[in-house]
Parts: C-alpha cells; structure tokens; sequence
C-alpha cells in the first residue's frame, strides 16, 4: 500500500470518528434535557433526524477506511479530490470540527442569564426599544398573510418607485414566491380566546405553555387587568434606570433556539426588591397593575409574596398554541 492510500484511509477514519463524535455528543444532550437549552422543542425531529445520519456515515467513513478494496478510498467519478496539505493544515482543520465536540462533553451546560437580557432588554406588547417599526413589521406581517398577491404588486410597484421605475434593481427584495411555497396562516382567534379565558380567571397562573401568550395579551392591554391576581416564576432582572424597589421577573422565550431567544418580562415593584439579585429565580404573587415606562403604559405586579426558587428544569420558555 502506498503512502498516498495510507493517508486517504487515515483522514477517512478521522473523519468517521469526528462524526460519530458529534453523534455521541447529540445524545448526550437528548438523554440529559439539555438540548431543550440550546434548541426549542419543535426541532427535536431534525436533531433526531441528524443523530441518524451522522452515525450511518460515520460507521460508513470507518468501514471505508478498513476496506482492502482501494477503489473505495476515491471517488466513482475517476477524479482524485484530496488536497495535499501539510499535517499542520490537517491538524487546524480537524481541530475545528473536534473542539466544540470537547468542550461539549466536558463543560457545563450555561443557561441566558440577565447580562443577555441587559443587551437585549425585556419585551412588552409595546417595546420602546423597537418602537414604530415593531408596530410597522407586525402590520406588513398581517398584509402579507392576509393577502399574499395584493402585497407582492404593492411590494413590486414601491421598489420599482424607490428605483426610479427599474425593476430589476432590487434582486434581494423577493417579488415571486418559489415553485412549491406556501403560505401558513396562523391559528384563528388564538390569542382573542385566551384573552377572554384570562378575563374570567380570579388568579392568573403563567405556565410555560402560555407564557409568551399570556404576557403578550398582559402587554398588550394592562387596563383590562389591573386588580387581578397573578403568579409566575422568573429570574430577577433590571434596567439600569429602575428604583430600588423594582424589578422585572422574566423568562427567555425561544422560538427556535438560543440565537434568537428574546426576553419576556414583567414589571414588578416590592419594598425589599434589593434583597434579591440579578439571576436569582423567584416565583412570586401579587395584584397586576399599570404604569407608565418610557412612555409606555404596561402592567406590572404589585407583589404580595415571593419565594426564592431553584432555576427550573426547563428555564425557556416556547410559543406554543
């Protein structure tokens, strides 16, 4: 066997042993829950789905390297794809592919903690952090759903007027659907029902499944709530410009992982609010109540009882209908 081949069947092996690494390493996190920190539940098919076939074409790159059948090392094409690269290179490369498969196994899980939050800032039905263009994407949302077709000709004819009447001069701005899309309406009178079902509730509870739901409706119309009594649990967060007797309770909502978690919180106010620090999970009750923040009117919670908590299996929460 010539050291061409010998180096073919040592970098198919690593390979096959750096894709049964990351099969390993996704299994790890499915048996321990831990996946749920970096991925929303929804996507738990594509990870199983990937745990498969990471594992068939590792087996596959190992059996290829053992082969005694040399045609096997290269392509059926006749072309020799390998790079002459120096073990230097190899070992960058490689090096690449197995670090996150180390520090996977042998650092602890970390959870978003309130220095993402500061960055990000909690979210309310009416965000000064994102203003009039929060309230304009929602409205484009809504046309575009609503009538597809309709919004498409306005799109086409505004980019065409921004333009200067040259239709092609924005080839980023999709003017046609692709063969096959199709358009998911969301869920009728969701969020209408749910609102009602709140309204006749003496004591308002925030599970996980309804949180993002719940306190959107909260954020959306505090008037409609104020006296109720409420209970939730989060993790203690502040701006820089609160009181000293305020704080936000808050959760991270994912939508589909950790890259696009936004911070869901509500207001609260109690007398020994410094008592308790940033990052410390507290479920608390009290009577919802309204207030004006940078110039927006939002609930919050005068509390009447807190308890210190340890963090919850599944500190995230999903938007789930």
């Amino acid at each position: 066997m010539n050291k061409h081949n010998q180096d073919n069947r040592f970098h198919i092996y690593i390979r096959g042993i750096i894709l049964i690494g990351f099969t390993m390493l996704m299994l790890k996190l499915i048996i321990t829950g831990s996946i749920l920190n970096f991925i929303a539940p929804r996507m738990m098919p594509f990870i199983y789905f990937a745990v498969v076939v990471f594992l068939l074409l590792g087996i596959v790159q190992i059996w290829r390297s053992g082969s005694k059948n040399e045609a096997e090392l290269f392509c059926l094409c006749g072309f020799d794809h390998s790079e002459k690269k120096s073990p230097i290179q190899s070992m960058i490369i490689y090096s690449f592919f197995i670090f996150p498969i180390v520090t996977g196994f042998v650092f602890h899980d970390v959870v978003l903690d309130s220095s993402i939050a500061a960055k990000r800032g909690f979210k309310t039905g009416l965000n000064n952090t994102q203003g009039e263009e929060v309230v304009a994407e929602t409205d484009l949302a809504e046309a575009y759903l609503n009538d597809p077709e309709e919004y498409m000709k306005n799109l086409e004819k505004r980019v065409q007027e921004n333009a200067g009447g040259a239709p092609n001069s924005s080839p980023d701005v999709p003017l046609e659907h692709p063969e096959g899309f199709e358009i998911q309406a969301p869920p009728e009178d969701v969020y209408e029902s749910l609102e009602k079902e709140m309204l006749r509730m003496d004591k308002i509870v925030l599970e996980d499944e309804n949180y993002i739901a719940m306190t959107t409706i909260l954020d959306k119309s505090p008037e409609k709530f104020v006296g109720k009594e409420i209970e939730f649990v989060g993790f203690v967060y502040r701006e820089p410009d609160f009181n000293e007797d305020q704080f936000v309770v808050a959760r991270f909502g994912l939508s589909c992982c950790v890259a696009d978690a936004s911070v869901y919180g509500t207001l609260a106010t109690f007398p020994n609010a410094k008592k308790y620090d940033e990052d410390q999970w507290v479920k608390v009750k009290g009577n919802l109540s309204k207030t004006e923040y940078n110039d927006w009117e939002i609930p919050y919670v005068q509390i009447l009882s807190i308890e210190q908590i340890d963090q919850p299996k599944s500190p995230y929460v999903y938007e789930k209908y």
